[in-house]
């Protein structure tokens, strides 16, 4: 064996989906999986930042967004929005979609792309897409390169860097809010991470129901809100009446279709709160009846448009046709838009019939689109780069936050002990690396007499650089330096000699204004260990001290020991957790047991009013082993046994107490054994000849001690 050092071969290309991360050789194994796990689980989330410490890969990372591209060089033959907005109160405003029709300049396909408001993914998460630079040369006759981007993710900046978190103080200390798991976080600080969710909601209605007037008044009939407009704020999108022509004096008057019955009407909520409505799509049977002419003013603004629109795709393609000919060629997407377009523009001649699985569609099917924009709030979880999860348990005031004697103030604070048991101790060197970075930073800005944030920061720097060359020349030796320490990479192009001045200044201009970033690739980093233990007994120390918070009492409390407080950068999860599938009562479904969950019962209460399931079979061994088998047989019971449910609901709505009901099944009467899935193999069971036969549980033997000594060793 000899001394000569190994040379670090994590290099990026072959780390994959874990190369941003730059400590990888510091964390488990276990806890890398789960953060490349965590990639695909982030949010685009409002307050993304870029990374202090990069490793390269934001620019690779960058290049697969959810990006509209132009696929081919081509020109612009024609631009179609879905919605045309216009002037005046009861206009569509605002337009979803445009499409863009172009010719391949190399086969003279015509093809298309569509440029939406939005993006949504999986679990209804997304974002609403950011144009580029590029949409301004999108126009009829203009030609443009393969591969231009229209419209990106908010997550790409300009140079193409992929952000997918936010850089927060972060302070890893004993306080009574965190252990294992738990975060304490600052409200603004948690306002950083606002996200976005999409969900549409479908409604029919035509020849059995109609709409009432939800959003509209005694003069105007509008009983959904428009395309930009939000939902009520108790989530209610329509509702829907039958009709009945012997009641409608009662409950067709003008009075009557603004009030809604809870017990007969049915109601369409949307799933949050706050919801706006983004897109509207209309879809119509050419044999729809016309009882309801004024109860669907609203809908004909958008069924024209629609058509409109439709028959605009048409006429390109009927002009196209009669230009080329049998030469005509179109791409596979575009033949599939003209097909759609023909089945709305025909279908008031009674030439097609429309259904939808299999159903014949009603006179009106209307597509909601609802776009909500989330706070994040407790029992959200959040991530390090290194497998560090945890949820929040609890927000406070900033100026309840741990903050050092230099003002440095804790924006995340997480359990210390966490980083040991989990060996995932790469974040704290990325917290005490940016904790260096901030203090250099400051000696510069403070040498400089700028604040961080001054926008003229560029001007004042080009400033000193001319007239005070040897204080510039000491800010960039005294950041070089720096760079040598914990950056070499970035250390060999400051002294390669290829840095112009301009160059040199915009770097230092940046760091006045913003930070000091790193580029720190897994493959080019130094020996974190040596590093920090050289910039501790080097001018780059960074500052440590006892922190002050406001605990529980209101009173501040002061820490005995030392806390460090650094920028790590933080990742929110899709773990979310807004569903409540607690309820009062399952509905059963006509065996017995519970009903499935359906369409119908997520929309119909503002809540979820069905159950996802009774007890799981993982769950039912656990219950079991743990609180014995009567107690999961009482909960097996009151799940599938209707008898069993309907004396549950008979006891509390008609108790004095029904939170305080002594006992709520006397056992006597309704014996365990009865449920439905039993009765049912009971039943298979006497077809087929045989049957189960329950034998009485034996109580243990009695405990009978040995006789003689017993040595102990």
């Amino acid at each position: 064996m000899t001394n000569k050092e190994i040379p670090n071969q994590m290099y990026r290309n072959l780390l994959g989906i874990a190369s941003p991360n730059p400590w990888i050789d510091h964390n488990s194994a276990s806890r890398l999986q789960m953060f490349t796990a965590h990639l695909g689980q982030k949010l685009v989330v409002e307050g993304m930042t870029e990374r202090y410490c990069q490793t390269g890969m934001e620019q690779e990372f960058g290049k697969y967004t959810f990006a509209v591209e132009i696929p081919t060089d081509c020109q612009i033959i024609a631009i179609i929005p879905k919605y045309s907005p216009g002037i005046g109160a009861g206009s569509i405003q605002h337009n979803p979609l445009t499409i863009v029709v172009f010719e391949d300049e190399r086969t003279k396909q015509i093809d298309y792309v569509a440029l939406p408001l939005y993006k949504s993914y999986h679990s209804h998460f997304g974002f609403p897409y950011k144009e580029q630079e590029a949409m301004r040369d999108v126009r009829v006759g203009n030609y443009l390169r393969a591969g231009t981007k229209l419209l990106d993710s908010p997550g790409v900046t300009p140079d193409g860097n992929y952000k997918y978190g936010v850089e927060l103080n972060v302070a890893f200390m004993s306080h009574p809010a965190v252990s294992e798991d738990g975060i304490l976080m600052s409200e603004s600080a948690l306002k950083k991470f606002k996200f976005r969710t999409y969900e549409t909601r479908v409604v029919e209605w035509g020849k059995r129901k109609f709409p009432l007037n939800l959003y509209g008044d005694e003069n105007t009939y509008k009983p959904f809100p428009d395309i930009g407009e939000y939902i009520r704020d108790d989530s209610l999108l329509m509702v829907l009446r039958n009709y009945e022509p012997t009641l409608s004096v009662i409950r067709q008057n003008a009075q009557s279709c603004r009030n809604v019955n809870q017990i007969f009407d049915k109601r369409i909520y949307a799933e949050g709160v706050k919801g706006r409505i983004i897109d509207i799509r209309v879809d119509t049977n050419g044999d729809r009846r016309s009882d309801f002419t004024s109860m669907d003013q609203q809908l004909e603004k958008y069924i024209i448009e629609a058509k409109r629109f439709h028959n605009d795709i048409i006429k390109l393609y009927r002009d196209i046709e009669k230009q080329r000919g049998d030469a005509i060629q179109v791409s596979p997407s575009f033949h599939q838009l003209v097909v759609e377009a023909l089945a709305v523009v025909e279908e008031d001649k009674g030439k097609i019939s429309k259904f939808y699985r299999k159903a014949p569609l009603d006179d009106y099917r209307v597509e909601f689109t609802i776009e909500y924009e989330i706070e994040p709030r407790i029992v959200n979880k959040f991530t390090t780069l290194d497998g560090g999860k945890g949820v929040v348990v609890h927000t406070v005031p900033d100026e309840h936050m741990p903050v050092d004697d230099q003002g440095n103030r804790a924006e995340f604070v997480m359990d210390p002990n966490s980083r040991i048991n989990r060996m995932n101790l790469g974040g704290l060197n990325e917290l005490y690396i940016n904790a260096t970075s901030r203090d250099v930073g400051k000696r510069i800005r403070s040498s400089f007499g700028i604040e961080r944030g001054d926008r003229h920061a560029l001007q004042k720097v080009q400033a000193i650089f001319q007239k005070e060359p040897e204080k510039f020349q000491w800010a960039w030796d005294y950041l070089s330096m720096y760079y040598n320490i914990i950056a070499p990479r970035q250390y060999s192009w400051t002294i390669d000699g290829t840095m112009t001045d301009e160059e040199r200044v915009a770097r230092l201009a940046t760091i006045c204004e913003d930070h000091v970033y790193l580029y720190v690739p897994p493959e080019h980093s130094p020996e974190y260990d040596k590093a920090i233990r050289k910039i501790e007994n080097s001018p780059y120390k960074p500052f440590h001290s006892q922190v002050e918070y406001v605990g529980y009492s209101g009173k501040k409390v002061r820490t005995k020991s030392k806390v460090r407080i650094g920028s790590m950068y933080i990742i929110m999860l899709e773990k979310i957790g807004d569903d409540s599938s607690s309820v009062a009562s399952g509905k059963f479904q006509h065996f017995g047991v519970l009903a499935k969950l359906t369409k119908e019962d997520k929309s119909s209460e503002p809540y979820r009013a069905q159950p996802i399931k009774g007890v799981g079979e993982t769950e039912g061994r656990i219950f079991a082993s743990y609180a014995g088998p009567v107690a999961i047989a009482e909960l097996m019971d009151r799940n599938n046994n209707p008898r069993t449910h309907l004396e549950v609901v008979n006891k509390i709505l008609s108790a004095d107490k029904p939170t305080q009901i002594p006992v709520l099944i006397d056992r006597t009467k309704i014996p365990y054994g009865n449920t439905k899935p039993i009765q049912i193999v009971n039943h298979i069971a006497m077809c087929a000849g045989w049957k189960f036969e329950y034998e009485q549980k034996k109580p243990p033997l009695p405990y009978v001690p040995l006789k003689g000594k017993v040595n102990a060793t």
